[in-house]
């Protein structure tokens, strides 16, 4: 009780101080309400859509005409107003800095004329039609993260967290739950790339995105079983719709690592006799040296990446189809400090305050290191009824190749030691129904579909997890139900999950299978309530579950890349999770509060539980880790309040509170994040319609992370001449508050605007360790780093 008080005094005081977490500073905060009628009857037109051309981005009116578009920044904005038998209409709104802009009532004309075609070719986020705690990175913020792994930049949101393995590997972590727990749909597939590995980080470019929405919490009625801790979507922009020839070219650079990045794409949209087709070719390169701490580098953490996609899509308004491939390539080098020969060595790395060697800056990158392979190709295609709804179908087939080295070789020099080749095929089928209005102005809609799955693993070398088959289908069915205020939800589905494992002797060149099965219904039910056009309050129950994966269930190896000897557990049972959420959002003329509260239980909860005695291999003396199963409990708030102080000054207060127990063993348990609060301050210059200067912004950054205290209870002995740890390998790191700043603003170079970022981070370059970083026993989180971030659009016009 007296850390949570403690920690909470310090929130304030953090707040009254007016610093700022540099990752919610520079979010674009206002938002464009209004409602829309029918001109003759003044009725609510519930369906009507709004669509944002600057953003192409849009919202749908519910059952009281009224919508809403959130994300906007300050600027002029032209907004269309569409809605089947009545007249188009457009409008244009001005909207300042972190304000709610309401329109008049808009008016729509009845239409007598014969409808012409229309193509949508924007489609709203997935999350956006769940009723779920969610949360989104666009626009401006999501620039400001360019540079970063996709755990980095999810950092930036309420209640997403990362577990990190050094300064180059990243993983997310929602209300503390991450790997199998939490889906990634890249560009609306399923990511299926070895993620079971707490040190094996999505192979995903964030600059395929446009857009990060991070669902918080149970989802796995819509996107099947595993979603017991969330969803993480990465969607890429519309294609173009508008005839012409375009691209965008991203600059990043950085002090620490003196990282350079580059990532382009060019797209067109053709006209006339091949209206409707349109592709785009976008590639990444990423180069970044050795990782610098306040007081010293950290040997061979450098990383590389080359990655590329294409996109082919053709659309009408009675169907269309899409073609996307993809290709991750990553080669990652891990910190030489966390490599240790002996059992003395072991203890006395966690005992010594730097590592020994210490060299200069290099960019060099061998063992040990880990390099991956990422593929993928979807095809997607959809058939669109006005009076029997959307069908869509998506196939995709994914080749994740892992390949881990370590520190010496102990065969070929050439060989890797770990070698993990899965190859998943993916299939989707959903329907969505067509709006069924009724007669007292509700409206029915929903979605129904299937998902199958698919794997075979193929290993090599080492022995770590076993080669095997794996297969799961799911159905599923989500009904909604619009009235008035009101917007309900309930959900349903039922999965099944098929694991055969192989197992070769060595000694008698024989081979033995283990097969399992299991199946489990789930649901979900949540509503919505809209008091007005400034207040939402949202609350979602939903069941979800997880079958043991083969490595939870059949490990037994060192595990290179994460330093560590894992063991599995075959008699684990499947995880069951229970999750309530609870959502208050208010949106004022000066002041937004964003308040969620939510509860995960989880029974046969599986973890990795730190062992007391490290084990010794040929290799040397590693940690090691067993999985273990409890029943848990996962609950917490995230808050996110910000106020207007004047029209250019605005104050922002973000905090995470989580707390995580083991009803089993009652105790708490490991490797949970720390509760933390970012603070902040942003000013943003008045918009001017002279010179070529617009949109100059700049703000302050405090984040303070308490000190985890609610883990078990590490102590050590000596036992047969030998030191034994209990609870963990070494105490939790202590508190520390990181400052950071901030700047950004547009320069139009002709016709084309070029926007420009520059970022710092632990502006103190403070000293400090996360409890959540893997490689915390053995060296500090790094220092300073300035990043410079410059994206210039490239427009060409479409000549008849």
């Amino acid at each position: 009780m007296r850390d949570v008080i403690t920690f909470c005094w310090v929130a304030w005081l953090i707040g009254g101080m007016a610093s700022a977490g540099w990752a919610q500073a520079n979010v674009c905060r206002s938002s464009l309400t209004g409602t829309i009628l029918g001109q003759d009857h003044r009725e609510p037109l519930m369906g009507a859509t709004v669509y944002v051309r600057e953003l192409s981005a849009g919202a749908v009116a519910d059952s009281t005409g009224t919508f809403r578009v959130n994300g906007l920044c300050a600027g002029t904005y032209a907004v269309a107003i569409q809605f089947v038998g009545y007249k188009n209409t457009a409008v244009s709104i001005t909207v300042g800095a972190d304000s709610l802009a309401t329109l008049p009532p808009i008016l729509l004309i009845p239409d007598s004329e014969t409808l012409k075609e229309v193509i949508v070719t924007e489609r709203r986020s997935e999350a956006q039609q769940l009723l779920q705690v969610q949360t989104e990175l666009s626009g401006n913020a999501l620039d400001a993260t360019r540079g970063q792994s996709l755990g980095e930049s999810l950092k930036t949101l309420p209640g997403l967290y990362s577990i990190q393995t050094g300064p180059s590997i990243s993983k997310p972590v929602i209300h503390g739950l991450y790997s199998n727990r939490i889906l990634t749909l890249n560009n609306g597939v399923r990511q299926e790339d070895q993620q079971w590995g707490s040190e094996h980080a999505p192979q995903i470019d964030p600059f395929l995105a446009s857009r990060l929405t991070v669902i918080k919490g149970a989802a796995s009625i819509r996107y099947g079983s595993d979603a017991i801790g969330g969803v993480i979507l990465v969607e890429p922009k519309a294609l173009p719709a508008t005839p012409g020839f375009g691209g965008e070219l991203n600059l990043v650079g950085g002090t620490n690592g003196r990282q350079g990045t580059l990532s382009g794409l060019i797209e067109q949209a053709f006209g006339k006799k091949l209206a409707g087709l349109s592709w785009r070719l976008q590639g990444t390169i990423k180069r970044v040296g050795y990782a610098k701490t306040p007081n010293y580098y950290l040997e061979n953490s450098s990383y590389h990446e080359n990655n590329g996609s294409g996109t082919i899509n053709y659309t009408r308004k009675r169907g269309g189809a899409e073609v996307f491939y993809s290709q991750f390539s990553t080669k990652v080098g891990l910190f030489t400090g966390a490599q240790v020969g002996s059992l003395t060595d072991f203890y006395a790395a966690i005992a010594r305050p730097e590592p020994l060697t210490q060299p200069g800056f290099s960019y060099e990158l061998g063992r040990p290191y880990q390099q991956v392979q990422h593929e993928l190709l979807k095809v997607r295609a959809f058939v669109r009824s006005e009076r029997l709804g959307t069908l869509t179908a998506t196939v995709a087939r994914q080749q994740n190749v892992r390949q881990e080295y370590d520190l010496q070789s102990f065969s070929r020099v050439t060989d890797p030691e770990l070698y993990l080749k899965l190859v998943t095929q993916t299939a989707d089928l959903v329907w969505e129904q067509p709006a069924i209005k009724r007669a007292n102005g509700g409206q029915f809609s929903g979605t129904v579909g299937f998902n199958g799955i698919t794997q075979g693993n193929v290993r090599r070398y080492l022995f770590l997890i076993p080669n095997y088959r794996n297969y799961g289908a799911g159905l599923f069915a989500i009904e909604r139900y619009a009235q008035d205020r009101w917007t309900l939800e309930g959900g349903i589905r039922y999965d099944y999950r098929w694991l055969r494992a192989y197992f070769l002797d060595e000694t008698t060149n024989r081979t033995t299978a283990r097969t399992r099965d299991w199946s489990n219904l789930t649901g979900s039910l949540g509503a919505t309530y809209q008091a007005n056009s400034q207040l939402t309050v949202s609350g979602n129950f939903s069941t979800a579950w997880r079958a043991p994966t083969v490595s939870d269930l059949y490990s037994d190896g060192l595990h290179q890349s994460a330093v560590a000897y894992e063991r599995g557990n075959p008699n684990l049972n499947p995880e069951q999770a229970y999750n309530l959420n609870l959502s208050v959002e208010y949106t004022g003329k000066r002041l937004y509060a964003d308040l969620g509260f939510y509860n995960n239980w989880i029974t046969n909860y599986i973890y990795l539980k730190p062992d007391s005695v490290p084990i010794i291999r040929q290799r040397g003396a590693f940690p090691a880790y067993s999985y273990s199963q409890v029943r848990a409990t996962f609950r917490g708030l995230d808050a996110t309040i910000r106020y207007r102080l004047t029209d250019q000054l605005t104050l922002t207060s973000r905090t995470s509170l989580l707390f995580a127990y083991d009803h089993t063993n009652t105790d708490y348990l490991v490797y949970i994040p720390a509760n933390h609060t970012d603070n902040g301050l942003r000013y943003d210059w008045k918009k001017t319609s002279r010179g070529r200067l617009s949109d100059g912004y700049v703000s302050v950054s405090s984040q303070y992370v308490a000190r985890q205290n609610r883990v078990p209870v590490v102590s050590q002995r000596q036992e047969n001449g030998q030191i034994i740890f209990t609870g963990d390998f070494a105490p939790p790191p202590s508190a520390y508050t990181l400052v950071g700043a901030e700047a950004g603003f547009s320069w139009r170079l002709g016709a084309q605007p070029l926007s420009v970022i520059l970022t710092g981070t632990n502006l103190l370059n403070r000293a400090y360790r996360d409890y959540l970083d893997r490689f915390r026993y053995f060296a500090d989180e790094p220092g300073r780093n300035i990043m410079l971030k410059v994206k210039i659009p490239i427009t060409v016009a479409h000549r008849s």
